[in-house]
């Protein structure tokens, strides 16, 4: 604890963090082991796994080949053996390949063992545009949200990338724990002790009375900076950073809304059948109908040109544009 009583605190990079937290776990439970491409003396694409192969040797971080099928397919299995894997595949775009021993056997174990069996399998995949072009861009989370047995999270700050893979690692079934490449230099405050974030629990980043904003991943702090903005011009937004999508905190999101009265989401990943459609029918389910409005990537491949990428993904100015249309109109808007 702090002078203060606050629980103390220690400033690390968002890819340190993941780092505090691997080491912690496979240092109290020698059943958590690492699987991936470049994970052991290289330290992962984004240094992401620094140290960790010096300290816990070849047998827990291990090197795998281009076959992230088989990655994915021997960390269900060793799941399901007893062990806790955590398979780090590069680009989200290439957890594609390994959908069938995710979805088919990790997801659905339990349900077919009656609960005799499970697969505590992580894999944690990076999304997100940085100039790597159409394979190795995109947001795909809202298809995983559709799974059964399935848990998708995606933190947005350090602190939230400690606590959500603390919780990952412990959790029964399949997580897929989903990270962003402008996020890992991003630096912030990380608790000192041990401290685990459960899922289905969103967090408001920002208290407003206007509007409210649900967002997730690196497009929370797109929405923070569009808040910004918009506070100096007279509207109050609040935004909530979901951090878990499956299971998806819908409490938070409408008791937000029902004192606003407008709901806003944005994401990163396409409109069609994305996080904010679903987000939105769950918050009118639950408290009726609101206006809202969704912001997302335009419907094309995302380009590695700097200035089509750029043109392709959500910005402040694209949610501030947005956001006042939605308080002007108070109508259903979509924003691409």
């Amino acid at each position: 604890m702090s002078a203060d009583g606050t629980p103390a605190t220690t400033k690390m990079f968002f890819r340190e963090a993941i780092i505090k937290s691997l080491r912690e776990e496979m240092r109290s439970n020698p059943r958590v082991i690492i699987l991936g491409q470049d994970v052991g003396s290289f330290g992962g694409s984004y240094r992401e796994f620094d140290g960790l192969f010096v300290e816990f040797g070849p047998e827990r971080v291990r090197d795998t080949p281009v076959a992230e099928a088989a990655a994915v397919g021997v960390g269900a299995g060793a799941a399901a053996a007893g062990y806790r894997p955590l398979v780090s595949i590069t680009y989200m775009d290439f957890t594609m390949l390994g959908f069938d021993p995710l979805i088919n056997y990790a997801a659905k174990l339990r349900y077919k063992t009656g609960g005799l069996l499970s697969a505590p399998l992580v894999v944690k995949t990076t999304a997100g545009a940085l100039g790597q072009g159409v394979a190795h861009s995109q947001c795909i989370e809202a298809w995983l949200m559709s799974v059964p047995g399935l848990k998708v999270v995606a933190p947005s700050t350090p602190a939230d990338a400690y606590g959500l893979m603390k919780a990952a690692l412990r959790s029964e079934g399949p997580v897929v724990y989903i990270d962003h490449k402008r996020l890992f230099p991003v630096p912030g405050e990380v608790p000192v002790a041990e401290t685990v974030i459960p899922f289905g629990k969103a967090i408001i980043r920002r208290s407003g009375t206007d509007l409210t904003i649900a967002t997730h991943g690196f497009m929370a702090r797109v929405a923070l900076e569009a808040a910004q903005k918009l506070e100096e011009s007279g509207l109050s937004c609040e935004v909530i950073d979901l951090r878990s999508l499956a299971p998806l905190d819908v409490e938070t999101v409408a008791g937000s809304v029902k004192r606003t009265g407008l709901l806003l989401t944005i994401e990163e990943g396409q409109l069609t059948c994305g996080v904010g459609v679903e987000v939105a029918a769950r918050v009118t389910e639950r408290i009726g109908y609101h206006p809202s409005a969704r912001v997302g990537a335009l419907p094309a491949p995302v380009s590695s040109n700097p200035v089509l990428e750029a043109a392709c993904i959500p910005d402040a100015a694209r949610v501030m544009s947005a956001a006042r249309a939605l308080v002007n109109e108070r109508r259903p808007i979509e924003i691409r």
